[in-house]
């Protein structure tokens, strides 16, 4: 067993799960599967880390309706969002392999609210989601912008890592251009994450993007 989060534990599928005390959740893991290339997000990568506890965190303290995790690898990020009682949680990924394995690890739940994944952009629901994390790249996290940035609903959280912190200033500047108002980051390691709010009026249109 390890902590990916304050109150969050994973463990290796076939193993008893692991004793927590109240307020924490502990999620199986399945093992790499041989000759298949590793899927990213198992909580072991200091930006999965860090997105695991916004999204814990935000979750216990908000209660959002909707959450969308884009880029889900593993489905980690969104099996937190569903653990804590969001209703309506979407996993996307350009990745096959990777949506396979997500919801073979949502199915690990038994839980009764099925997460949703998919390889549908962003933007695909319209702007219905409390929270949206993006745990990529610096260039999708450029490209994908503005979709994000449209799934979002008025006062909703946006959510992104997947970077280093000497990355942060450019994209920063990226998403309070669009309109999003800046909340804060977080580091550890050489890794980062920033978080966005939408503000109350629609997301600005983009200008040059």
């Amino acid at each position: 067993m390890y902590t990916v989060a304050p109150r969050v534990a994973v463990y290796q599928f076939g193993c008893a799960p692991p004793p927590v005390a109240p307020g924490w959740i502990a999620l199986a893991q399945l093992p790499q599967m041989p000759g298949l290339p590793a899927v990213f997000g198992d909580g072991t990568h200091a930006t999965t880390r860090l997105c695991a506890a916004a999204v814990d965190l935000f979750c216990r303290q908000r209660q959002p309706e909707a959450v969308l995790d884009v880029g889900t690898g593993t489905g980690l990020l969104a099996r937190i969002a569903r653990a804590r009682g969001t209703r309506l949680v979407v996993g996307t990924d350009i990745d096959p392999v990777a949506l396979s394995r997500a919801r073979a690890h949502a199915d690990l739940d038994a839980h009764p609210v099925a997460i949703q994944f998919g390889s549908e952009a962003p933007d695909h629901w319209g702007g219905r989601f409390d929270l949206v994390v993006a745990n990529i790249l610096e260039a999708p996290l450029h490209a994908l912008a503005p979709a994000l940035c449209r799934a979002l609903i008025p006062g909703g959280l946006l959510l992104v890592s997947g970077f280093m912190r000497r990355q942060t200033p450019a994209l920063r500047v990226l998403y309070e251009r669009a309109g999003l108002r800046f909340e804060g980051n977080s580091s550890l390691d050489e890794w980062a994450a920033l978080t966005f709010a939408a503000t109350r009026q629609p997301v600005a249109r983009f200008l040059g993007i």
